[in-house]
C-alpha cells in the first residue's frame, strides 16, 4: 500500500469494550506517527460522555492529524472533528454510526428493547455478555470461521475494562445522537461500514452528508474491520487519500 506522507499523524480510537490493537491490520500501514487510544478504565473514569472523551483527546493531540475511530470510537472522532478542525484534518470511521439506538425516526440502529436486554445482562454477568458482544461483532461475516480464529486471541485475554466502566461507556451509546453533527462536519470524512454488520444496521443513504463525505460498504464484513477484511478496508482508505491528494 502506498499512502502520501502528507497524511501526517494518525490518531486511532478503539470501540466499546475492545482493545485498539485489534485494528493493527489497518493502522500498521500508516507512513507517519500513530497514536493508539483504547477506551480503557483510565480514560472512561475521567469522562462522562462522548464529548468529554473528544475534549480529552484533543488536549492530548492538538497538532493536525487524521483521526480514525471504530464503532463508539467513530462517534468520538466525529465529535473531535466538529470541535476543532485545526486538529482534525480528515476522519475515517469504521463501522460507526451517528445514532446507536433506533427509534421511530431512525430505523438504522439497535432496538431499545434489545439494548435493554444486553444492558441488564451486562450488569449481572459482565464477562459473559462481553464475550457475547465480541462474538456478535463477527456474526454474519462471510469469512466467519477465519474471523473466529483471529478473534480467539482477544477473547482469551478477557475484558480490557472493568465491569463498572463497561456499563458507564455503554450508556454513552444510548445517550449520543450525532445525526446533525454528521450531516454538517466540515472536514473530509470516509465512512466504512460492513454489509453484514449484526451489531447495528448500515445507515448508508439514510442521512444526508456533506459533499466531502464518502460512504463505502465492505461486502461480507460484519463489525470487526481489523480481522479478515482489513485488506479491503486498507484499499478503500488508500483510494480515499489518493482522491484527497488529487484535489489538493
Amino acid at each position: 500500500m502506498s499512502f502520501p506522507r502528507m497524511a501526517g499523524r494518525l490518531v486511532v480510537v478503539g470501540g466499546w469494550g475492545v482493545r485498539v490493537e485489534m485494528l493493527k491490520g489497518l493502522y500498521g500501514f500508516w507512513p507517519g506517527t500513530v497514536e493508539l487510544v483504547s477506551l480503557n478504565d483510565s480514560l472512561i473514569a475521567r469522562c462522562d460522555s462522548v464529548a468529554d472523551v473528544a475534549d480529552e483527546l484533543l488536549s492530548r493531540y492538538p497538532e493536525t492529524s487524521v483521526w480514525m475511530g471504530w464503532s463508539l470510537g467513530a462517534q468520538i472522532v466525529m465529535e473531535a472533528a466538529s470541535r476543532d478542525t485545526a486538529a482534525v484534518s480528515a476522519v475515517i470511521t469504521l463501522v460507526g454510526f451517528p445514532k446507536f439506538i433506533a427509534d421511530e425516526r431512525w430505523l438504522n440502529g439497535m432496538s431499545e428493547d434489545e439494548f435493554d436486554v444486553f444492558r441488564r445482562g451486562l450488569s449481572r454477568e459482565s464477562e459473559r455478555y462481553w464475550i457475547h458482544f465480541l462474538l456478535l461483532m463477527i456474526s454474519g461475516a462471510a469469512e466467519g470461521r477465519a474471523e473466529r480464529q483471529r478473534l480467539k486471541i482477544w477473547l482469551d485475554q478477557g475484558p480490557p475494562v472493568s465491569p463498572g466502566n463497561l456499563m458507564k461507556s455503554l450508556n454513552w451509546l444510548q445517550q449520543t445522537d450525532q445525526r446533525l453533527l454528521w450531516s454538517q462536519v466540515e472536514v473530509p470524512v470516509l465512512h466504512i461500514t460492513g454489509a453484514c454488520d449484526q451489531v447495528v444496521a448500515t445507515w448508508a443513504g439514510a442521512l444526508e452528508t456533506p459533499p466531502a463525505t464518502i460512504e463505502i460498504s465492505i461486502p461480507g464484513m460484519a463489525h470487526w474491520p481489523g480481522g479478515v477484511f482489513a485488506g479491503d478496508c486498507r484499499a478503500v482508505i488508500e483510494t480515499f487519500f489518493q482522491s484527497l491528494s488529487e484535489k489538493s
